[in-house]
């Protein structure tokens, strides 16, 4: 009988210590995204810094600024979504007024004088999720609006544009202008400057894209063709920071033709962050 007792005890015990508490489940931290936050590029030889931002609370960009506030504006919001960029150096108070359709993608900018004139407009067409087509008019007196700007764009499958094809019609005795830039090699690091791709530098006002990107990656090669002749090429190499976004992209330019042909130099772009 006290065998019995002993057995019984030992049994319990032996029940007892194999149970296991159940484990909680592990509470996963919650997945922040990183806001990449550009604020200089800057290119030796050129207006410094070329490109500058800065942003809000919500990182958004707030201000932009290009060659050395040559222009700079103050951007403004609806809904999440840029209602305005407002040009506000001495000489010109331009408005920049984006409107979108449905889904979020910018269709038309319109360039508003301080008489409040639209002189220039900007249209933007897609296909599906991509850019399609840029188009800018200028207004002429006595005409109307006329086409002086046309990009058209291909992609490779992973979404990094392919080719940019530009298309300036004879104005004003000027010839018919064609150019198509060619990008190749991308890498699988964060491009954070390809609204420069579109940006005609002094020429015209800088926007900020809105609805699409142009690269998702960085090319290292670009090739350069103008009215079917080809004028040079580059290959890029790029430092990197810790969270893939580029510190530097230095570039080996070669020209293919004209009185430069077979001349090679370097190129340089340092990027810099909040």
């Amino acid at each position: 009988m006290r065998s019995l007792h002993l057995l019984l005890m030992m049994t319990v015990v032996l029940l007892f210590s194999c149970k296991k508490e159940p484990k909680p489940n592990p509470v996963e931290p919650p997945v922040v995204s990183k806001h990449i936050l550009l604020k200089d590029i800057i290119v030796p030889n050129l207006p410094s810094p070329y490109y500058h931002f800065e942003y809000g609370a919500d990182s958004l960009p707030i201000k932009a600024s290009f060659a050395s506030d040559y222009t700079m504006y103050d951007v403004l919001y609806s809904g999440g979504r840029i209602s305005e960029m407002r040009n506000n150096i001495l000489i010109n108070h331009d408005t920049l007024r984006y409107t979108y359709d449905n889904t979020g993608k910018v269709t038309m900018i319109k360039f508003i004088n301080t008489s409040n004139a639209v002189y220039r407009l900007v249209f933007f067409t897609y296909a599906n999720n991509l850019i399609k087509e840029i188009e800018w008019e200028q207004q002429v007196p006595n005409v109307g609006y006329i086409i002086d700007r046309t990009l058209n764009f291909t992609f490779f499958p992973d979404g990094n544009v392919q080719t940019i094809t530009e298309h300036r019609p004879p104005v004003n005795g000027t010839p018919d202008y064609v150019s198509v830039k060619t990008f190749d090699q991308y890498d699988d690091k964060i491009n954070v400057d390809d609204f420069s791709l579109i940006h005609d530098g002094i020429h015209d006002h800088l926007f900020i894209p809105q609805g699409f990107r142009l690269q998702k990656n960085n090319p290292r090669k670009e090739k350069l063709s103008i009215n079917g002749t080809d004028l040079y090429t580059i290959d890029y190499t790029y430092t990197y920071n810790s969270d893939n976004t580029p510190s530097n992209k230095a570039g080996d330019f070669l020209y293919l033709s004209g009185q430069y042909s077979g001349q090679r130099f370097q190129t340089n772009s340092f990027y810099s962050y909040y």
